[in-house]
């Protein structure tokens, strides 16, 4: 049954109705733990007074008389205690008075009504419980107004009252007396002051509050308004909420006094000290001025939501309300309440929060830093605001959106203030630039209070507060949020964020004041980052400033620091950009753009004082900068010489002012060092024909002048300057001449006749530092040197005029070049190289040795074997010095002696290693050997060479061929796979055919084996040079015996002579093993279709003595049917249990013979009358057991329903047909069944192999002979011991009890009642322990319900509270204890809470107590917890699921202790019932037999369990 039944099933029950008792004691403490602030009371009070309309509250403390010694009565609690002496500075009554209306009717009634507020809509009480506070420092209050009075009283847990005349003629104050439950210590008047002017900050009516102690005035607080200023709404701003619940109507602001006296008592008296001197105590007196802004709403809820606040709330909502806000601003000094009493600081929460008012303070803050009074809707405690019940989320969000509209609207209008002061003191100002700074820090300092507080932060506790009115705040006006900028007040999207590297000459692009950045940035941060209200300065805004005027030096200065730094920081710019920037930067009086500068200048190097090109950056800005930003980041250079020479040599004073031209040689020649070569060259351009230089006969071109230095003619013009070191150096650049010129010496001595060439290098050498280099050029082609005639060097007439030579044509005249017959330079006594004149010679190319060439030709060419010698030793002992630079290792001259005599090779043809010989290489001559390898001999041949030599050579017989190999071996860490690969089919070993042959061949590595089968050396190439030798043929593809795929293209080429040579048939069949074994190494398709194509296979014919023959693999068959061998004797493939031979005598297309035969069965003497009994079983048996033969065999060709159809017949005997290849043999009697379409023939006691033999034929695609003996044994063997083997066959156990259960029933169609014997009883109970067991076998196939179960519905009843519930409902969530849990959920599953983890526990308990009473084990047992199904449980394939929502609904309750009976009892009839479904799905009447039969049958059980337990006795 469903919970709603049960429902109805008690709620149709005339007795039992009682009425619901409320411990009103009880109920009144925990309303009052909901009110945790300190003067709830007060709070409480004052605002009920508020609400009646008071404009005064009297507060009086009274404390115990002095003669007042009663002592406390414990008996009677509610009395009014009394207090003995020490109890006399503690507070005994407190007295609670207000002006306002007298109580009326409805309101003494709701007094006394817990919970039912004031249904005024203008009212903020909602919720009746307020009165009650009083009962948090009171037992029994006293209410009088209007001349009655109520009095409430306890009567052990209930609350009473008394309603009466008072008699009383004061009809102006309501008053409520409270006698203290407990004394109270004296409030701190301190914090209660705070407490009361806070109270007053927002109130309506209520204007002053008094406060006595016994009759003495203490305190009072009050309250002054001043009328309201009207602010205007533009219509820009959206005054409507969201939803239109609210409308801002009005906005005003108004001036606000709160005045507060008091008495200040001192801190060490107590209060029974100073209640005695009351008027010796001081007086304090403090006030301060607010401002607050109202705003008044229109409301307009529709029916919905005002129907669900006045549920929630017990009063309607208003038409009309407002929203209050306080605001301090700033005075004309940019003061804003710097120095306000402690008392009030609660009021001006600046720069803290402010809080929500709902008539008084509340815990929640607004997010910005103003109080906000709103009649929103408060939870109960009244210290937050309600934003979880669906309909007073919308209405206060509504409401606190309108909040955010007015901060808005108070934000712009002290914005348009600012904005009409700045237009006024700065704008209109042109003249007092201190008043415009005055009044520039006065603006900021506005502007920066307005927006400090009207930034929000986070709200506490609850955040979506001033998310709500932030949201609204920036949301509410189209227009966008005015800022205060350094241009005034602008829209903030036109304003930028200041970059102080960017102030000192940003002035027209309006930027956020410094100051004001900095304090508020926290707004700034938000507005730029999240709400993209603000951007950084950028490039662009860059780029207007600069179109918009010319800088000063200094702001160019800033603008050209900050662009370094922006380039710097890694930020891109376009090369368009850069060029905009250099366009737009302009500085000066004449505007100068930076795009037309392109230098900088370095006063060390070229002075102030001299003119300087106009694309020069003024130093003035220069200096201020680092060289390498400004080459890096600006583009510019530094002003070269070069460039300034080019700029000067313009200058007409060059050549007219002397003084000029020195400081600008000066200058030049100062700088001389740093300049290149090139630049050099150009300034000797720049000035070679200006007359710059000054001389003693005037203004001359440098060519024309000369150093002082120079005397040897008298009239030659000298320069007219100092010398120094620089000055000489730029002088003998520009071409100042150090020397006479050649031509002068040329004329006036060598033209004069015959010379004394010695005098002459003589004289040359000491002016050598002086002369130019074209002079030195003619000097070099100047055939100016005499030749020495080696035939009579010593007999030579000196008179006589010889030929004259270069220099360089000629070598200098020592002994060994006389020996080797070269041209020396005729010299007059002793050559010395070193000295002055020897050394200027050899510069103008007197050779010093014989060239290279010279020198190779000597020592391979010359005809004089001596002198070649000495040749090659002066080259190898010069060769470091002398002639390694220009040496070639190719050089094609054969200069070098081999170790065969009179034999010369150029480097590149011979070797140091003499092995190489071997091959016919050329050996150097080992006396040479470590000395020739820098001239480019190598050890060895290159393993190029030594291929092209092995394959145009190769040797002829195995010596020569051991040698060679040797020697490869010792090189075969130079070769390549490539070159090895290139070896592999390359014909150079010389082979024997055989051991008698005298013939020798060259073979291929390919074909040769250093070890092979004796019997096939007359095939194979078997060859064994030693094992230096080999290990080089090794890698040269020469194998250590043939691989299968030669094995086999050598059984395709001679199959026949190999078979005959061999004589031993299994000799061959070793073979045809070696080449299966490696079959599937066999890459080449082409020798595969050889090896079908020819007769290499050995094919057998058993009954012929087992003779064999070659044969090919089509002719050949595989034995895997010994029937139809005996039948055939065909050639079969002996290859017995060799699984690789059976593979290769496949792949050569040996066939199956079991596949090659076609065998047909006809049963012959059919029976058409009654099966036999036998026959009958065996019919059964096969559709029972059918589900086994598919269990792990996927590959079947009929499904388990073909089997349904299948049908057992009977015949005399079975005729069998055999056809092999056209062959055809008859045979009787071979088998004892057949199936033929859906028909099963059997004889007379069959075999079961026949009858599975024909079945897996049948059913399986592809078997094997295992397959008929397995399915043989499933028709034959034991149902238990197939399972004790793991077969599945517990469906089979269950239909057989199922069957027989049914058999035994008492119900059938004709309503047949069948006995009951005990035989039949006995049967039963084991039928069902057997399903009990089916239960268990089944554990551990129910993980997670991923089928989707069939839903039964049952004609007896259209919904069933134990209806199996859909898999995919259902997800497996966890286990406890054995058993496992689903759940609808599978995120947050509610079974898995930790609400019902005691519950869920006491349900396993109970489930597992009952499952021992089936001996069911714990795993059958699954919980699961759906709330939306009405199933309390269901059997699904035997695994039983109960619902932990009904147990939790129906029992938890009364099993907090201890299961009980009745809980028991319920969940084993629950058992049964599940259990009856393992033999009947639908509920019927025999399912309820089954039902009876699981109770009848584990009743003592149960009650035996329960006695165990002690639930009974």
């Amino acid at each position: 049954m469903s919970l709603d039944n049960f429902r109805s099933k008690v709620l149709s029950n005339t007795d039992g109705e009682e009425r619901v008792e409320v411990n009103q004691r009880l109920l009144i403490d925990k309303i009052l733990a909901r009110y945790p602030s300190e003067f709830v009371v007060f709070r409480e009070l004052m605002q009920n007074s508020d609400d009646a309309g008071s404009s005064t509250v009297q507060i009086i403390f009274e404390t115990a008389d002095n003669n007042y010694k009663a002592i406390r009565n414990l008996s009677n609690p509610s009395k009014r205690l009394s207090l003995d002496r020490e109890m006399e500075n503690k507070i005994t009554r407190i007295i609670f008075k207000n002006n306002g209306f007298a109580f009326r009717v409805e309101d003494w009634n709701r007094l006394k009504k817990i919970a039912e507020g004031n249904p005024d809509e203008q009212k903020i009480g909602a919720f009746g419980v307020g009165f009650y506070s009083l009962f948090s420092v009171c037992e029994e209050p006293f209410v009088s107004s209007g001349g009655q009075g109520m009095a409430f009283y306890w009567r052990g847990n209930q609350l009473f009252v008394k309603q009466a005349q008072t008699g009383d003629d004061d009809k102006v104050w309501t008053t409520f007396l409270m006698d203290m439950r407990e004394p109270l210590e004296f409030p701190d008047l301190e914090n209660f002051a705070r407490f009361l002017s806070n109270s007053l900050g927002f109130t309506g009516n209520l204007q002053d509050v008094l406060v006595y102690v016994n009759d003495i005035l203490v305190m009072q607080v009050s309250k002054r308004i001043q009328d309201p200023n009207s602010i205007n709404i533009a219509s820009d701003f959206d005054t409507f909420s969201p939803q239109k619940i609210f409308n801002l109507t009005l906005a005003n602001v108004r001036c606000v006094q709160l005045y507060i006296k008091r008495l200040v008592i001192p801190a060490n008296m107590n209060v029974r000290q100073w209640i005695l001197l009351p008027n010796d105590l001081q007086i304090e007196e403090a006030s301060i001025f607010l401002r607050v802004a109202s705003g008044n709403l229109d409301v307009n809820v529709n029916n919905e939501i005002s129907s669900e606040m006045e549920r929630v709330t017990k009063k309607k909502p208003p038409s009309k309300t407002t929203i209050q806000m306080i605001y301090t601003g700033i005075d004309e000094d940019g003061n804003y309440n710097v120095d306000i009493p402690p008392i009030f600081k609660d009021l001006l929460p600046y720069p803290g929060q402010g809080r929500i008012y709902i008539g008084f303070p509340t815990h929640q803050t607004t997010g910005c830093c103003s109080h906000l009074a709103a009649r929103v809707i408060p939870t109960v405690d009244r210290e937050s605001i309600d934003l979880v019940e669906k309909t007073l989320l919308i209405y206060n969000g509504e409401m606190l959106r309108l909040a955010g509209t007015l901060c808005r609207i108070l934000y712009e209008n002290e914005m348009a203030q600012i904005a009409r002061f700045f237009n006024e003191k700065i704008i209109n100002n042109t003249k007092n630039d201190e008043d415009i700074k005055y009044f520039r820090e006065l603006l900021e300092t506005w502007a920066t209070h307005t927006l400090t507080h009207f930034t929000f932060k986070p709200s506490t506790p609850n955040a979506q507060v001033g998310i709500i009115t932030e949201s609204q705040f920036f949301n509410c006006s189209k227009n966008i949020l005015p800022i205060l900028s350094t241009n005034g007040v602008l829209p903030i999207s036109n304003v930028r964020i200041p970059n102080p590297e960017m102030t000192g000459f940003i002035k027209t692009v309006p930027v956020v004041p410094q100051f004001m950045f900095d304090h508020c940035y926290t707004f700034f941060k938000k507005a730029r980052d999240t709400m993209k209200l603000i951007k950084e300065l950028t490039l662009q805004d860059v780029f207007l400033e600069l179109s918009s005027r010319t800088l000063s030096e200094d702001e160019m200065i800033d603008l050209l620091k900050w662009w370094i730094s922006y380039k710097s920081k890694g930020y891109i710019v376009r090369s368009t950009e850069n060029t905009q920037f250099m366009q737009l930067a302009r500085f000066g009086s004449k505007s100068q753009s930076l795009s037309t500068i392109h230098y900088f200048l370095n006063p060390t190097k070229i002075p102030l004082d001299i003119d300087v090109p106009v694309d020069v950056l003024p130093f003035t800005i220069s200096k201020n900068l680092r060289k390498q930003d400004l080459e890096k980041w600006i583009g510019l250079s530094e002003l070269s010489l070069i460039n300034w020479a080019r700029f000067i040599v313009k200058k007409s004073d060059l050549e007219l002012d002397p003084t000029f031209a020195k400081k600008v040689i000066q200058i030049l020649g100062e700088g001389f060092s740093n300049i290149s070569q090139t630049d050099k060259e150009v300034i000797q351009q720049l000035f070679a024909n200006k007359k710059c230089i000054p001389t003693k006969l005037g203004m001359k071109i440098p060519n024309e002048a000369y150093f002082k230095d120079v005397n040897l003619f008298p009239d030659l013009p000298i320069v007219d300057l100092e010398e120094t070191t620089d000055l000489n150096n730029i002088l003998e650049l520009l071409g100042v001449r150090k020397v006479v010129e050649l031509k002068l010496i040329f004329d006036r001595l060598v033209s004069q006749g015959n010379w004394d060439h010695m005098q002459l290098a003589k004289y040359l050498a000491s002016m050598s530092s002086n002369l130019k280099q074209n002079e030195i050029r003619i000097l070099k082609d100047k055939p100016i040197w005499p030749i020495e005639n080696h035939s009579s060097r010593s007999n030579r007439d000196e008179s006589k005029v010889s030929q004259r030579f270069i220099a360089r044509s000629l070598h200098t005249p020592s002994n060994i070049h006389r020996e080797f017959g070269l041209p020396l330079l005729d010299w007059k006594g002793e050559w010395a190289s070193y000295s002055p004149e020897g050394k200027f010679i050899i510069g103008l190319g007197l050779q010093e040795h014989p060239t290279l060439m010279k020198i190779l030709e000597l020592a391979a060419y010359h005809q004089s074997r001596k002198i070649r010698g000495k040749a090659l030793r002066y080259f190898i002992n010069n060769f470091e010095e002398k002639y390694s630079e220009d040496y070639d290792p190719q050089v094609n001259i054969a200069f070098l002696p081999c170790s065969n005599r009179d034999t010369y090779a150029k480097p590149s043809e011979c070797y140091i290693n003499s092995e190489c010989t071997v091959m016919k290489f050329y050996a150097i001559n080992q006396d040479l050997r470590l000395k020739v390898e820098r001239f480019g001999v190598r050890q060895h041949p290159s393993r190029e060479e030594l291929l092209k030599r092995l394959i145009e050579e190769p040797p002829q017989n195995e010596n020569k061929a051991k040698a060679i190999f040797e020697y490869l071996a010792s090189r075969q860490t130079d070769f390549t796979e490539d070159d090895l690969n290139s070896l592999i089919n390359l014909n150079f070993i010389p082979t024997k055919k055989n051991s008698r042959s005298k013939t020798t061949t060259l073979t291929c590595p390919r074909n040769c084996f250093f070890t092979v089968q004796e019997d096939l050396k007359n095939f194979l190439s078997c060859i064994d040079f030693g094992s230096k030798a080999n290990r080089f043929l090794r890698i040269c593809g020469v194998k250590d015996e043939p691989t299968s795929t030669e094995l086999a293209e050598l059984l395709v080429r001679s199959s026949r002579e190999v078979y005959n040579s061999l004589g031993d048939l299994e000799k061959y069949l070793n073979i045809l093993r070696t080449i299966a074994f490696n079959f599937r190494t066999i890459n080449k398709s082409s020798l595969i279709a050889e090896m079908k194509k020819s007769r290499i296979l050995i094919g057998v014919k058993k009954n012929n003595n087992g003779a064999s023959s070659l044969a090919l693999g089509k002719e050949i068959f595989l034995n895997d049917n010994s029937a139809y061998q005996q039948v055939f004797d065909p050639l079969t493939a002996p290859v017995d249990n060799d699984h690789y031979m059976k593979i290769l005598y496949n792949e050569l297309g040996c066939r199956s013979l079991h596949d090659s035969v076609k065998e047909i069965v006809r049963p012959i003497g059919i029976r058409e009358n009654n099966l036999e009994p036998n026959s009958q079983e065996l019919q059964e048996t096969i559709i029972e057991r059918a589900s086994l033969f598919y269990y792990e065999h996927p590959n079947t060709k009929k499904s388990i329903d073909w089997f349904n159809r299948l049908k057992v017949k009977e015949a005399s005997y079975m005729e069998t047909t055999y056809v092999l290849d056209g062959k055809t043999v008859i045979k009787r009697r071979a088998t004892t069944a057949c199936i033929l379409q859906d028909a099963l023939y059997v004889t007379t006691n069959p075999d079961s192999l026949d009858i599975a033999d024909h079945i897996v034929k049948s059913i399986y695609v592809k078997y094997e002979w295992k397959d008929v003996f397995c399915v043989s044994v499933l028709l034959t063997a034991e149902l238990s011991s197939l399972k004790r083997k793991g077969y599945p066959v517990d469906h089979i156990l269950k239909q057989q009890n199922l069957r027989y259960a049914y058999q035994q029933s008492v119900v059938n169609n004709n309503n047949k009642i069948i006995a009951v014997t005990p035989e039949s009883t006995r049967k039963l109970r084991s039928s069902l322990r057997d399903s009990i067991r089916s239960c268990n076998s089944n554990v551990g196939n129910i993980n997670g319900i991923n089928s989707q179960a069939n839903v039964t519905i049952v004609n007896e009843s259209q919904a069933s509270y134990c209806d199996i519930i859909p898999g995919h409902l259902l997800s497996h969530v966890g286990t406890i204890r054995d058993i496992k849990l689903f759940d609808t959920k599978i995120y947050q599953p509610e079974i898995m809470s930790l609400s019902k983890t005691i519950q869920l526990n006491h349900f396993i308990d109970i489930l597992r107590d009952l499952a021992d009473v089936f001996e069911l084990v714990p795993k059958v047992v699954h919980i699961f917890y759906d709330d939306s199904s009405n199933s309390i449980a269901f059997n699904r394939d035997g695994a039983l699921f109960f619902n932990l929502r009904f147990y939790i609904a129906l029992h938890e309750q009364e099993c907090k202790l201890r299961p009980t009976n009745d809980v028991m009892t319920y969940w084993f009839m629950t058992f049964c019932h599940e259990l009856a479904h393992n033999f009947v799905v639908h509920h019927s009447s025999e399912h309820e037999f089954y039902f009876s039969s699981f109770t009848e049958t584990y009743m003592s059980s149960f009650i035996a369990m329960m006695k165990k337990r002690g639930i009974i006795w």
